[in-house]
């Protein structure tokens, strides 16, 4: 099928119930802005022509995230807690979505420059089922801690995904099977130098410490109007972030 036919749309993956830190996409992170509303304020802002899904489970919970959906104007879909991978095809059939760009709310750090990288770097190489960053090792930055990116995915591929496994492992990572299995084709796009060899940065949240070390870095990330760069900088000048962020990359393997 030509691009021009295909609908692409962003699918934000999103709960309530993490084990580590309940809510944490819905507790005050920047002010009295949470991480889903600071996510889904840059695609908005940056990306007005794409649609935006918040892709949440069907759990108690979760009312909760529809509720910020609805008060926000958002569309949202509720399918399995457990099967993600099920959630996005269901998610991709009620939506007519062909091309997702999948974006993990946990990532207050989304970069809006790197967003539109892969963007370009998707219509220029179409022939494919995955597109990335990779890092030095060849490694989809999805398997890194770095929080900046999102990954894009066809809808065929997570069908045939469902097709050949029913590993809980595939089914709650969404993508993991189509860059580690060769009959899927990925294209991967290389880091910029400046983060290519940064195994110590971690800006993804998972629990109370990354919440709080994060919450005072995006302070400074904002001063420094969400140039990465500066940022990291200021990281590499106080190295007790540095410190915070190797311990808790080493807390989470991924």
């Amino acid at each position: 099928m030509a691009i021009e036919n295909l609908k692409i749309a962003f699918f934000i993956q999103a709960r309530m119930g993490s084990n580590r830190l309940p809510g944490k996409v819905l507790l005050p992170f920047d002010g009295d802005k949470s991480i889903l509303e600071i996510i889904t304020s840059k695609i908005k802002a940056n990306f007005k022509e794409i649609p935006l899904v918040i892709c949440t489970s069907e759990a108690q919970i979760d009312d909760k995230i529809i509720s910020f959906c609805k008060e926000n104007n958002l569309d949202y879909f509720r399918g399995s807690e457990q099967n993600v991978l099920q959630r996005f095809l269901d998610a991709a059939a009620f939506y007519n979505v062909d091309i997702i760009i999948r974006v993990c709310a946990d990532n207050p750090f989304l970069s809006v420059d790197f967003l539109n990288e892969l963007q370009d770097f998707f219509y220029k190489n179409q022939d494919a089922d995955y597109w990335s960053f990779k890092n030095a090792q060849e490694i989809p930055v999805i398997k890194t801690h770095f929080g900046f990116f999102a990954e894009i995915v066809t809808k065929d591929a997570l069908r045939k995904v469902v097709q050949n496994t029913n590993d809980n492992l595939y089914l709650e990572h969404v993508t993991n099977y189509i860059y580690t299995h060769t009959d899927f084709k990925c294209k991967l796009k290389n880091l910029p130098d400046y983060l290519n060899e940064r195994e110590d940065l971690r800006f993804t949240i998972d629990d109370e410490d990354d919440f709080s070390i994060l919450q005072l870095l995006y302070q400074e990330h904002t001063k420094n109007k969400h140039d990465l760069k500066k940022t990291i900088l200021y990281i590499d000048e106080n190295k007790v972030f540095l410190d915070k962020m190797k311990n808790n990359i080493n807390k989470f393997s991924k």
